[in-house]
């Protein structure tokens, strides 16, 4: 399964003084709800044109704020 990264989304949040209860309440769903999606479960089209028009994000940006592909990060063993 795809995980996105949402950390430029965070940040975006703060920048312009929403926490998620805020933005949740500002877009119309419950803060549970954005929490939720926010760890992985699917946003939907409106949800995330509601997102943009809150935090000011340009249509042209919208891609790096909802479809960055999250990496995971691996430790190698080093050989003994």
């Amino acid at each position: 399964m795809i995980k996105f990264d949402y950390e430029r989304l965070y940040g975006r949040m703060k920048s312009n003084g929403y926490n998620q209860s805020s933005l949740a309440r500002e877009i119309g769903i419950s803060p549970a709800s954005l929490t939720n999606k926010l760890k992985g479960v699917p946003f939907r089209q409106d949800e995330m044109l509601n997102i943009c028009k809150a935090l000011n994000i340009d249509d042209k940006e919208m891609a790096t704020y909802f479809f960055t592909i999250k990496v995971q990060k691996t430790e190698r063993k080093q050989p003994a």
